[in-house]
């Protein structure tokens, strides 16, 4: 076999080097908290995690929230960065009403907060970075809260490790993860421990019943990250979250631009209209290639010819039942072989005149059929 010229393979190589960069370029994103996104700040690892323990599914708009059935399901909504607008909260609040657990991780954005109210909830984020100066990793701004109660979403978990997270006014919900003793909000960002901060103890977790529903606030969407989920015991609580779950929605239907590839998956996957548009795409496809090759009637012999009985196939017409010849095309280089073998001592132009006549009596013997 001959191997292409170096140039040749070099070009080879650079188009499928350009070819697989487009390829991740269009499947991956750099939004923080993105799904897809590969680096410290996105949750492709949480998405993974969900895939392992759920019937888990990326949502880029609000609709899936009416599928399935609520109870036994949970949602995740990381840091949105637009507001719901009333379709949206409407249809998350239904889902929670039937028993759905809505898992909220925000802190310092406003639309958090504003969920929270349409859902009819009672925590709210406060807004406000939480430090403490004893109890942290890496840095006072990544402070960890140390007291977990024991309850449904925190089985295997004694800590949490935040990262610039804020504290959780609880107000009717039952607080299930607190801050040390020595935590502080930094109500005039000094980045320092002075007058006016608070030491104390500051919910970053809550939970409370709404409808036949829960909703689970948690102060610092960063917990969910690639770079912190391996903290301790970050992931422990994830797991916790999907655990006794069937179904998982991971809601970034207002969390930013998804990767191209990925959003229009999700949306093929989501939209039964698209999925019979594009059935008959590929219907029409194979139709229209048909319709090039063998004209309509060659078509629909060939569609009718494997799907009838013979003796259905028997009572069509002649010019629709076709002959058993029709499906196959006459080779007509094999043809010419053929007379050559057998008259060897005939020149090429008397071969090609035998040949001629051959296939036409064949085309006539079919048409009278």
């Amino acid at each position: 076999m001959q191997l292409p010229s170096t140039p040749r393979a070099v070009l080879y190589a650079l188009a499928v080097t350009v070819g697989l960069a487009l390829v991740v370029a269009a499947s991956t994103t750099g939004a923080a908290f993105g799904a897809y996104n590969l680096e410290w700040d996105g949750t492709s690892d949480f998405r993974e995690l969900a895939d392992q323990r759920t019937d888990s599914q990326v949502l880029l708009d609000t609709a899936p929230y009416e599928r399935g059935d609520a109870n036994g399901s949970v949602a995740v909504v990381l840091a949105p960065i637009d507001g719901y607008e009333a379709n949206d909260t409407q249809r998350v609040r239904a889902f929670v009403d039937a028993g759905g657990t809505l898992v909220l991780a925000d802190d310092f954005g406003a639309h958090g907060n504003a969920l929270l109210d349409d859902l009819g909830a009672s925590a709210r984020f406060n807004g406000t970075q939480l430090r403490d100066e004893r109890h942290y990793y890496r840095a006072p701004s990544l402070p960890v809260a140390t007291n977990v109660s024991e309850t449904r979403d925190t089985d295997g978990v004694d800590q949490l490790t935040l990262n610039k997270g804020t504290a959780i006014d609880p107000g009717n919900a039952t607080v299930v993860a607190t801050t040390s003793p020595f935590a502080y909000l930094d109500r005039n960002g000094t980045g320092n421990l002075s007058a006016g901060d608070e030491l104390g103890t500051y919910p970053v977790v809550t939970a409370e019943s709404v409808g036949e529903g829960r909703v689970v606030a948690v102060g610092d969407p960063s917990l969910f990250i690639n770079a912190m989920l391996s903290q301790p015991d970050n992931a422990a609580f994830a797991t916790a979250v999907f655990e006794g779950h069937d179904r998982a929605l991971l809601d970034y239907s207002h969390a930013g631009e998804q990767p191209a590839l990925a959003a229009a998956s999700l949306r093929f996957e989501s939209s039964t209209a698209l999925q019979l548009g594009v059935g008959a795409l590929g219907v029409g496809a194979v139709w229209g290639h048909a319709w090039l090759s063998g004209g309509l009637v060659g078509a629909v012999r060939r569609s009718l010819s494997p799907v009838l009985p013979p003796r259905w196939r028997r009572r069509l017409p002649a010019w629709l039942r076709g002959t058993e010849r029709d499906g196959d095309p006459v080779d007509e280089a094999a043809v010419l072989a053929a007379l050559r073998e057998r008259y060897p001592e005939w020149d090429e132009s008397r071969l090609r005149h035998v040949m001629t006549d051959v296939l036409s009596e064949r085309t006539r013997g079919d048409a009278d059929e």
